[in-house]
């Protein structure tokens, strides 16, 4: 693990900022000691209305940047605008409504969450990623690498071996590349950083396509308001990395009618097959009359707003 001093940055909310902060700065060339508050995409979101513009857009797969917010405003007001504000969603067109975020932890799940809050386990896993010198945060199971990895463009853009490979079971069976973890539940399984299937041994993963792809996104169906079983959101996943377009609420045709909403003429949809086997056409929100009534009755919290594009 890194000893620079990303340690010793706060994100908004004043956390110390993860180990791997430092290798995503060099990724995205920042200059560390340029940078005084870290935030994510979907932070920044919900501080637009305080942040200073600057006229520039922020790169597009880059997690983390620097903040600076209005004279008038302290990091206290900051803090508060982000633990108690209404949340904000900005629906796009162009790359629909789920920003960039992971959790600002030292190790993060197959889907960009904290691993595990359980001490010993972290001590664990704190070990193995000094002993084996791993540059990636992220832990998956055997079957959550499977599924997340069964495209082979998805190893192909983050660097990672096909889920396929002969590799894969050899990591699990080893017990010098693998941690048992509970995470805090009832049954325990092995879990392998991601570091141990690069494509090229002395290659590292790219961080931030890893982050952009492994993001905290939880799609939802739009009639039952929902999350997918683990198989569709994980081919739903992959199909919002492929595209740029990351959108959380899906459906079939019978879904939105069920709703009162109409789909557009040759909307395009994804097959997918759900847990017990059945085929299922998903069509994004986005691909509907009226995206922004989709998104009011999914999210009746939420301040919902759109992007410069027209919907």
């Amino acid at each position: 693990m890194s000893n620079s001093n990303a340690g010793m940055l706060k994100d908004v909310i004043g956390r110390s900022c993860p180990w791997w902060l430092s290798r995503l700065i060099a990724e995205t060339k920042e200059t560390e000691s340029s940078l005084k508050i870290l935030t994510t995409s979907a932070q920044r979101l919900q501080l637009r209305s305080q942040l200073r513009g600057n006229g520039e857009n922020p790169a597009p797969f880059c997690p983390l940047s620097s903040v600076q917010l209005r004279a008038s405003t302290s990091i206290a007001e900051a803090q508060v605008i982000m633990t108690h504000g209404r949340r904000l969603r900005m629906v796009s067109r162009n790359s629909g409504d789920v920003k960039l975020h992971v959790d600002f932890s030292d190790f993060l799940s197959c889907s960009g969450t904290c691993l595990t809050d359980v001490e010993v386990e972290a001590v664990r896993l704190t070990e193995l990623t000094r002993k084996n010198s791993y540059t990636s945060p992220f832990w998956l199971t055997q079957p959550q690498l499977e599924s997340h990895f069964r495209n082979a463009l998805a190893g192909l853009s983050t660097g990672c071996l096909p889920a396929n490979s002969p590799h894969v079971c050899e990591v699990y069976e080893n017990p010098n590349m693998f941690v048992e973890l509970s995470c805090g539940t009832a049954t325990t399984a092995r879990y392998a950083n991601l570091g141990e299937f690069r494509a090229q041994p002395h290659a590292d993963l790219s961080l931030i396509a890893c982050l952009s792809f492994l993001r905290i996104f939880s799609p939802i169906n739009v009639q039952t308001r929902r999350a997918f079983d683990a198989c569709v959101e994980s081919r739903l996943r992959w199909e919002c990395y492929r595209s740029g377009f990351w959108c959380s609420i899906w459906g079939t045709v019978q879904d939105y009618a069920n709703c009162g909403f109409s789909t557009l003429d040759g909307a395009i949809g994804v097959e997918v097959f759900d847990a017990l086997g059945n085929p299922l056409f998903l069509i994004r929100a986005l691909c509907t009359t009226a995206p922004l009534n989709v998104y009011s009755r999914c999210y009746p919290n939420d301040s919902i707003f759109t992007a410069s594009e027209t919907l």
